[in-house]
């Protein structure tokens, strides 16, 4: 009985450390889920700031693409205006 007993104990003592030890990790391991859920959401926002940021240049890109040509026609009549600016100033005759 006594050895019965002293087996129990020995059980009993043994399944509480069990219990301690297993309260730890699963305590240590909310906490690392808290911690994980805590960065997915900062990386989330961060994505969406980024997606953001690339829309908002795209529409920049797509602005500045799409009056390329317009811009450099306009460009190019400014430098021959100049150019022939630059002759009359120089005393070229255009056919007078």
């Amino acid at each position: 009985y006594e050895q019965t007993i002293a087996d129990t104990n020995g059980s009993v003592e043994a399944l509480q450390k069990e219990i301690v030890s297993k309260t730890k990790a699963k305590a240590e391991a909310h906490k690392d889920k808290l911690q994980a859920e805590s960065d997915h959401s900062d990386t989330m926002k961060e994505l969406e700031g980024l997606a953001k940021y690339n829309a908002d240049l795209h529409e920049e890109c797509d602005y500045v693409m799409k009056n390329f040509e317009v811009r450099q026609s306009g460009r190019q009549a400014e430098i021959e205006a100049l150019q022939q600016a630059k002759q009359i100033l120089s005393g070229a005759d255009f056919g007078k």
